[in-house]
């Protein structure tokens, strides 16, 4: 009786946990609130503790005939890659297509799939990238016209055969290891290559409506180009350094010119030569700086650097108006205060008084106090009316210290006031149009108009010449800015000022499996190390331009960067980069390109006439492009997709636990009762549709693991053809379309050509369903079910 609960329709607790089992994997996937390598590293030690699965079984899936054919073809991909074969084979793209869109969707989409017969698709789709930019800029095209066509076409085209896709290797995997005939390296040839050319088809006819379109003028260069597109046309202007100037032999780290302006430096033109900025570079009165920043914030900067800073202290300040004064308190725990900035408790509103520092931890702080959080324990100086002050002493929301002006002695040797000199341009502008709190994150604490401090401060306050603002401030900042002189600042920028002989602009994507994902470029030091400027980002179909320094970098970003071209062209020999650029391609090992083509062809050849199985024939070809130099080992490593590697390993061990318990069984029962009276093309059907669903989410690989199990037993139970349901399902798992993050192909071009998650929905959904479709059509025809 026990036996047959086991085998039959009734969920013990043995299946019901590994079900929970699977559900929970299934979430953590979808969720990626863990890697999804680590997520089936988890669930095989579950498996394992739980007694599903030995020793030997758990970790039999490192040893699968699928994992070694994975690990050989990366490797593979990398030889061909290295010696230049891909890229001899993109380069007579526009050549002999020229620059009509329709017939270079269809070149690059058959290129792509050939390609990807035999390469890993990711590698395919990032062989093809730079070549694909500089057809794009030399057609006149956006490239994201032409973008989503390469990877799609690169997914298609690894369903033509055995080895080109993982799902694939391990469906043949999976019906070898049942002592079944298995998959032959072209079975899948004929129903790929009529999903290649329907989804060439639809490409160019829906798909093609479908695509963004960025209008670019064909006759604008790659700087050009690069610019308007990540939308710097308005943050790129120049400044010069008169002559004389008090930055004359000023290194450009010590002029600080990001602190003071806010402003980065791209290029120095100095008479006909182009300088690379570095911080050690010695800046020249005379000097044309090419800048990226906000022309608007530089101006109302320069603005301000026309005051005239004057050190004080309260003993030098003119006697207040009368009724208003100085009060310092302490922010409890209590306090409605505590926790929150005074702008967003609108304090000045309440209070009628102006918060001017902040003594915290024994430090006081002066600059931008209207956004600061204030901490429980925070010391506050503000200023107001004394009868509004004096409504604070009992409030439970401050404990008051002081009262009058002997509660700025905190601020002894830091307060300053700034004089407005006559013919100063913030003569006639108001206090809140001069931006010091903005532009400079200080407070106007005080006017001294008339030897008299006025401490009533308001943002429609007029300022005039003579005035003295009484502020808390670094004197250091002010001093920088008087320091710049009369620079000469001009919003227009020519092409020859963004790209010259010696330096140039590029857009750089990360590469698969790149080791800085996640990491920002202050802890790369990308400058210094790569000795390129990062100048902006796309992700999500918009420019970041700000705070950079910060920002962790994701697969799927493209990166706009400027610098000497030798420099690019070393970022091209990076595993961790794809840059669009001839400049920046890898170097190539052209003279090895006949030893990778021919372990490619002998590979082929042992599966074709029988004489090694296809992981056997792969790693004999591995080995052979190894041994003869075609690619180094550490190229290899870094050319395997060890998250893929590992995630299949880990993964295989379900489908065996999923039959010792009968989970499988179950399944099959239920699939049988109710599509089992439709027909077997109603379970085809079924088998299809869940593995698409699941490729969206998940690796195609996963989802042939998990389906396998259930395919196999219905098809056994219903005398339904098995090599029918898991080519089904193979085929299924790699129409992974729909979103960026369904296949790597999708998200490696998302930042060159500038997509959003939506345009893949669009553009992907309809492609699903065609593919599927077809799927269903021509597998019973070439395995009658």
């Amino acid at each position: 009786m026990g036996g047959s609960c086991r085998r039959g329709s009734l969920v013990t607790w043995e299946i019901g946990f590994l079900i929970l089992l699977l559900v929970v994997m299934a979430y953590l996937f979808l969720t990626a609130k863990l890697p999804v390598d680590l997520t089936a590293f988890l669930g095989l030690a579950v498996l394992i503790v739980g007694g599903y699965v030995g020793p030997t079984e758990a970790f039999s899936g490192f040893a699968s005939p699928a994992v070694i054919t994975m690990l050989a073809i990366f490797i593979i991909s990398a030889a061909l890659l290295y010696t230049g074969i891909a890229d001899v084979v993109a380069s007579k793209v526009y050549t002999l297509v020229g620059s009509k869109e329709v017939p270079l969707i269809i070149t690059l989409m058959l290129v792509s799939g050939i390609l990807s017969a035999f390469m890993n698709n990711i590698a395919a789709t990032a062989v093809l990238m730079p070549a694909v930019a500089g057809i794009a800029r030399r057609a006149g095209l956006p490239a994201s016209r032409l973008m989503m066509p390469l990877a799609f076409g690169s997914i298609l085209g690894g369903t033509t055969t055995m080895v080109g896709t993982p799902p694939n290797i391990v469906a043949a995997t999976i019906i070898a290891e049942r002592d079944m005939t298995p998959f032959g390296l072209f079975d899948f040839t004929p129903i790929g290559l009529v999903l290649l050319a329907a989804g060439i088809l639809f490409m160019i006819t829906v798909g093609r409506r479908l695509l963004p379109d960025r209008q670019v003028g064909p006759a604008e260069s790659e700087a050009d180009e690069l610019t308007h597109i990540y939308q710097l046309e308005e943050r790129l202007f120049t400044i010069r350094i008169p002559e004389p100037s008090a930055m004359d032999g000023v290194t450009l780290s010590d002029a600080h010119l990001s602190g003071a302006l806010g402003i980065k430096v791209v290029a120095i033109h100095r008479g006909a030569k182009h300088l690379s900025p570095t911080a050690d570079t010695l800046l020249r009165g005379g000097d044309v700086l090419l800048v990226e920043g906000r022309l608007s914030d530089l101006e109302d900067l320069l603005r301000v650097g026309e005051v005239e800073l004057q050190p004080t202290s309260t003993r030098q300040l003119p006697r207040p108006r009368r009724g208003f004064t100085a009060i310092r308190f302490e922010v409890p725990a209590s306090s409605s205060l505590a926790g929150t900035s005074p702008r967003e408790a609108r304090f000045r509103d309440r209070y009628e008084a102006v918060i001017v520092g902040v003594e915290r931890d024994g430090e006081v702080v002066r600059e931008n106090l209207a956004s600061r959080t204030i901490h429980a324990g925070d010391h506050v100086i503000a200023i107001g009316p004394r009868s509004q002050l004096l409504e604070m002493q009992p409030d439970p929301n401050f404990l008051v210290k002081d009262l009058g002006l002997s509660a700025m002695q905190a601020f002894e040797g830091h307060l300053s006031v700034l004089r407005v000199p006559e013919g100063s341009s913030l003569a006639g502008s108001t206090v809140g149009s001069s931006r010091l709190s903005e532009l400079v994150g200080v407070t106007v604490g005080g006017i001294i108009r008339d030897d008299v401090t006025r401490l009533d401060v308001h943002p429609d306050d007029v300022l005039e010449a003579g005035d003295g603002l009484l502020v808390a401030c670094e004197p250091a900042r002010f001093e920088r800015l008087v320091r710049l002189g009369d620079v000469e600042v001009d919003s227009r920028v020519g092409e020859g000022e963004l790209e010259s002989e010696n330096f140039g602009i590029v857009e750089v994507a990360l590469a698969p499996r790149s080791a800085i994902e996640g990491k920002t470029s202050r802890e790369l030091q990308f400058r210094d190390r790569y000795g390129l400027q990062l100048l902006a980002v796309w992700r999500d179909g918009r420019s970041i331009y700000e705070d950079l320094a910060d920002l962790a970098f994701r697969f799927g970003d493209g990166l706009l960067v400027q610098g000497p071209w030798e420099r690019i062209s070393l970022l091209g020999s990076d595993p961790n980069f794809v840059v669009l650029s001839p400049a920046g391609m890898r170097p190539r090992r052209p003279k090895k390109a006949p030893i990778a083509l021919g372990a490619l062809l002998l590979m082929v050849a042992m599966v074709v006439l029988g004489i090694q199985p296809i992981h056997v024939a792969a790693f004999i070809a591995a080995s052979l492009v190894l041994l003869f130099g075609t690619v180094t080992m550490e190229e290899a490593y870094r050319a395997i997709e060890w998250r893929t590697i590992f995630l299949v390993a880990a993964v295989l061990p379900v489908g065996i636990a999923m039959e010792s318990t009968g989970a499988a069984l179950l399944l099959v029962s239920r699939v049988r009762e109710w599509l089992g009276p439709m027909g077997h093309l109603a379970i085809l059907i079924a088998l299809v549709v869940l593995a698409s669903l699941l490729s969206q989410a998940l690796d195609g690989a996963p989802a042939v693991v998990l389906l396998a199990p259930v395919a196999l037993e219905t098809a056994a139970q219903l005398g339904m053809n098995p090599y029918a349901a898991m080519m089904g399902v193979s085929l299924a798992a790699s129409a992974a379309f729909m979103t960026p993050f369904s296949h790597k192909a999708n998200l490696l071009v998302m930042g060159a050509g500038g997509y959003r998650a939506i345009d893949y929905a669009r553009v992907g959904t309809p492609l699903t369903v065609v593919v599927l479709g077809i799927v269903v059509a021509l597998v019973p025809v070439f395995f009658p079910i």
